[in-house]
């Protein structure tokens, strides 16, 4: 898509009014940004929770800042309530007395009084909490924290925050499981070099007793985008849903999930190792862009949103797990691959072969295991099961409403609007297109497959087309790409608009119209670089780091300030065989704190890595004239913009 780059900026959050929030924030406002009339308040249902008598909806909305109260018989809605600070996931109390908002923007868990639905409290967790879970019997309260890669662990009783648990890389969303002695966390994206053997998200297991990550569970290779998760109620198996990309292939096609297909994967809690990862696309059809998953009590059905495609998936897992272990119906033993067996019958003769499902997109198909449906409207996202099990309520966060299914058959049977939405300006138009993978050729992805987290980073190299082959290059961030041409990592486009309209139709082989190009334009101009959250804890040495940067170091020659990018492109010792002169762009440094890894090819999982001295020609500016501490300190800068 563009010339995505690693993005950041010495600034601090300003404040603005966003719909119902009572606590008024804003994105963060630089010189560069323009002057410009107030966003409209658009609703964006995220998250979806259902009360114990399943009469009553909570639905945390993102961009209007508040918890909308829907009446699930009625079909109505109720009421809002302002809580701000971006809220994200939700959870409520075996009571339902108290619902738990993760805020985002505020760094705190919000607590909702259900019967007077007013906020009583605040709880201050890890930066940037995006999920919670609650563990009734210990009376606490998990929160996942993409800011630092932590998940806070609350004490409900004393109404603190007891503990930070480290955990691999942006922690999306967490389950407890079984007895609770075990919290089963989904890390978005991998943190790994680029270029190692297997870079791919992971699966947390937290011993939550010792209150430590005890181990750490890899999804297979190519594997992003990991947030649903489920675990059984008898706490042996954990579900995850992710992206799988196929990155190493050169991007000449979209068949047959040639760049990216859409996984179930599941993981035995006893062990915990990966037993299986089965694909959820049919052999034409993509399912991507997969956001939450849950099950039945009995464990036997699970249901998938896919926010890519606008649809829901029903998978009979029970039957999956009978499959797997080798019970298998005459007539599916029938079905042929071509001249050979089946993928189903070969696990049957040798267990190893269990590793193919993840590449087989007729496995569930011909053993009739999963029906997709459409969620009631665009972007579904969070979902819940009513008590009963009969009903599934998905939140679709375009659609501005909740989808009402029959959980059984997956039919439609009403939908919920949150409130009034406003006309579409083309920003917001531009986002939906960003988000829509059904503008790609057999739906196998949208822009956000790859620019994940708002427009920015996968932590993948892929082999487009436009600079030659065999030289994969990372996926960089879009905030401020209209400001820093030309684009992409061998500076091939000359300007933005160029630069998006070529990257979709070399990505999604679909050519789009002008105006489309024009909205997702409007889309990449709307996005803001945010501070790193954790710039209080290393202040004094990114302020002795900026001393360096514009000194000793040399690097503002070519990464001046605002934007620390001078836009030219340079050899600076890192070229790949397919790059024969390994000049590449030089790459915006805002944001730099949440874009690893680094180099054209992500080569450098942290920015340690990045900046050790590996460079005796001095190409790379004067790093290897600095000490240890002093690279400490450039780091520290570097992390800060």
């Amino acid at each position: 898509m563009g010339k995505i780059r690693m993005t950041a900026s010495f600034v601090i959050l300003a404040a603005v009014i966003v719909g119902c929030e009572s606590d008024k924030q804003s994105p963060p406002r630089t010189k560069l940004d323009d002057p410009k009339a107030p966003t409209p308040v658009y609703r964006s249902p995220l998250s979806v929770a259902v009360s114990p008598d399943g009469k009553t909806l909570y639905v945390s909305d993102r961009t209007a800042g508040c918890v909308t109260v829907l009446d699930a018989s009625g079909g109505k809605k109720i009421r809002d309530v302002a809580i701000g600070g971006e809220p994200n996931g939700l959870c409520l109390s075996s009571d339902g007395k108290r619902l738990y908002v993760a805020r985002r923007k505020a760094n705190s868990i919000a607590l909702i009084d259900t019967a007077k639905r007013i906020v009583t409290g605040h709880i201050s967790v890890g930066p940037w909490p995006v999920a919670v879970a609650l563990a009734p019997k210990s009376n606490r309260l998990y929160s996942c924290n993409r800011g630092n890669h932590t998940v806070s662990v609350v004490d409900l009783a004393a109404g603190k925050e007891i503990k930070q648990i480290a955990v691999v890389r942006d922690p999306a969303f967490a389950v407890v499981a079984g007895d609770e002695s075990r919290l089963v966390v989904a890390n978005f994206m991998p943190a790994d070099a680029a270029t190692a053997p297997d870079p791919a998200s992971e699966v947390s297991i937290i011993d939550t007793k010792a209150m430590r990550q005890r181990a750490r569970v890899k999804l297979p290779r190519g594997s992003t985008m990991a947030r649903g998760t489920w675990v059984s109620p008898d706490g042996k198996w954990a579900y995850v849903v992710h992206l799988l990309g196929l990155f190493d292939l050169p991007i000449t096609q979209l068949e047959q999930g040639w760049v990216h297909t859409t996984a179930l994967s599941i993981i035995d809690l006893a062990t915990p190792e990966r037993l299986a990862t089965v694909l959820l696309d049919d052999l034409t059809k993509g399912a991507p862009d997969p956001w939450a998953v849950v099950g039945s009590p009995d464990a036997k059905k699970l249901w998938i949103s896919h926010r890519g495609v606008h649809e829901v998936s029903t998978i009979d897992i029970g039957r999956i797990h009978e499959l797997l272990a080798g019970k298998i119906p005459a007539k599916l033993a029938e079905i042929k691959d071509a001249q050979r067996d089946n993928i189903w019958v070969r696990i049957t003769k040798d267990k190893r072969q269990i590793a193919e499902l993840a590449r087989d997109l007729t496995a569930l198909h011909i053993s009739n295991t999963l029906v997709r449906t459409p969620s009631g409207g665009k972007g579904p996202t969070g979902m819940a099961l009513g008590p009963d099990g009969k009903k599934l309520y998905v939140a679709n966060y375009y659609g501005a409403s909740v989808g009402v299914l029959d959980a059984i058959g997956g039919k439609l049977l009403a939908t919920i609007s949150v409130g009034g939405q406003p006309g579409l300006d083309a920003a917001r138009r531009g986002e939906i297109f960003f988000h829509d993978a059904t503008r790609c050729y057999q739906r196998w992805h949208s822009c956000a497959s790859c620019h994940l987290d708002g427009g920015r980073v996968d932590a993948l190299t892929w082999d487009f087309l436009r600079d030659g082959i065999d030289n994969g290059k990372d996926v960089i961030s879009l905030v401020y790409m209209h400001r820093t041409p030309p684009h992409n990592r061998r500076a091939t486009r000359p300007n933005p608009w160029e630069s998006l309209e070529t990257g979709v139709v070399g990505s999604h082989h679909m050519p789009p119209a002008k105006s489309e190009v024009d909205d997702l334009l409007a889309y990449v101009k709307s996005l803001r670089p945010e501070p790193n959250p954790n710039l209080p804890t290393f202040a004094p040495a990114a302020a002795r780091g900026k001393v360096l940067f514009e000194g000793k170091a040399n690097c503002t020659r070519c990464h001046p300030s605002p934007l620390f990018t001078d836009n030219k492109s340079y050899n600076v010792g890192t070229a790949s065989a397919g790059d024969p002169d390994g000049r590449y762009d030089t790459p915006s440094l805002i944001e730099a704190y949440r874009t690893a890894p680094y180099y054209h090819d992500g080569r450098a999982a942290t920015m340690k890595e990045a900046l050790s001295p590996r460079d005796p020609k001095g190409l790379h500016g004067r790093l290897k004239d600095l000490t240890p501490k002093e690279i400490d300190d450039l780091i520290a800068y570097v992390l800060s913009l």
